[in-house]
């Protein structure tokens, strides 16, 4: 072969191989055109924020494999907890890796819900001085670094004293100016109660700033702890019940300057019985029921009933002697409209595994059926 040849070969095959290299670049450009425009169109099918809480003593009989995540924009992993000397405490089966991969590929956020009721002990000695806040702050952020949170989520049952008061407003402008300086920065929420009883101890003019969502824990307005027998979580109140409902929670909130942009709005996934005849009567007994265990009870006998004015439904059991709250398909396509009529962010859901009913999410599906957004094509 002459020289001119070896030359003209060697041109040949560089010219093929950046043709060759050109192609592969356009097909991976496009490829990864296309994913993410898949992530954004996932991310957007919902026209709400909704927050499931995953409790994570449920992971033997409801695995991430249940979850139903197209219905959701983020997962509050239930829970870790502060000691009151800062530290935070992490129980040896809360890690749980495959639950964040799982909702990062189905374009769901995933925040460490931190406290919850019996476990808040550690937060008044954590708030109260500023080398155990630090610290708090410090292994919350490598926490969330080591295993790929999304952020944290406050949940505090209660802030109940003047200087519980004013630490947390300490705390809470530390750890969000911590969280805003992470790249990206992590998303701060916190779980709030849904009246004035606990929440005049919580200075929401002052920290509504530093969150990015206050959930409002609209249920439980009736249950052990009252003297008498009423909804779980009415829409309206009724009567002049003094337990309050959604509606009055929402009124409360727009009071105490929280914006319904910041505002989430609670949906229990369960009821809560009472040994009565009837709702607003005395009663000795009241336990919860998760909406599964709710529709067994639907499917052995006892009558459903609905309240025009509270705009909730309610059980009574065959003999006439006990009640169920709770919230069916029928109260949640309200609550969701009400939502949107309302202009609030969205919706929290205690707790994910509690409508896990014959391998569907029966009230998950609702929510995110109400809040599903008609979704553009790629030729859009």
């Amino acid at each position: 072969m002459s020289s001119i040849s070896r030359k003209e070969s060697r041109i040949n095959k560089v010219w093929t191989s950046k043709v060759i290299y050109g192609l592969v670049l356009i097909l991976t450009l496009m490829l990864c055109r296309c994913s993410e425009t898949d992530k954004s169109l996932v991310k957007e099918n919902l026209s709400k924020i909704v927050i499931g809480y995953y409790a994570s003593w449920t992971k033997a009989e409801f695995d991430h494999t249940k979850i139903q995540y197209k219905y959701l924009t983020h997962i509050a992993h239930a829970f870790t907890k502060p000691d009151s000397d800062g530290n935070l405490i992490v129980a040896d089966d809360y890690v749980y890796p495959e639950l964040i991969q799982t909702a990062h590929l189905n374009n769901v956020k995933v925040i460490m819900s931190i406290g919850g009721w019996g476990n808040c002990e550690g937060f008044p000695g954590m708030a109260s001085m500023s080398k155990n806040r630090k610290r708090f702050i410090h292994q919350v952020l490598k926490f969330c670094r080591d295993h790929e949170y999304d952020g944290v989520d406050i949940d505090w049952e209660y802030v109940s004293n003047p200087e519980e008061q004013k630490n947390f407003v300490t705390f809470i402008k530390e750890l969000s100016m911590a969280m805003k300086a992470q790249n990206p920065p992590l998303l701060l929420t916190m779980a709030a109660p849904s009246g004035a009883f606990w929440g005049r101890w919580v200075n929401y003019e002052q920290v509504v700033d530093h969150f990015d969502y206050i959930s409002c824990m609209t249920y439980d307005y009736h249950g052990e702890w009252t003297d008498h027998s009423g909804h779980n979580s009415p829409l309206y109140t009724c009567g002049n019940d003094p337990c309050g409902s959604v509606d009055g929670s929402y009124a409360y909130f727009l009071i105490r300057k929280v914006p319904p942009q910041k505002l989430l709005l609670g949906i229990p996934f369960y009821g809560r019985s009472f040994d009565s005849r009837d709702l607003y009567q005395e009663y000795k007994k009241s336990q919860s029921y998760g909406y599964s265990e709710i529709l067994n009870l639907i499917n052995s006998g006892w009558s459903p009933f609905w309240d025009d004015c509270s705009q909730v439904p309610y059980l009574r059991n065959q003999d006439e002697t006990e009640i169920v709250s709770y919230d069916d398909e029928r109260s949640l396509s309200l609550k969701c409209r009400y939502v949107e009529e309302k202009q609030v962010a969205g919706l929290i859901i205690w707790e994910l595994s509690l409508d896990h009913y014959q391998n569907d999410s029966v009230l998950l599906k609702v929510i995110g059926e109400e809040f599903k957004k008609s979704v553009p094509s790629l030729e859009d």
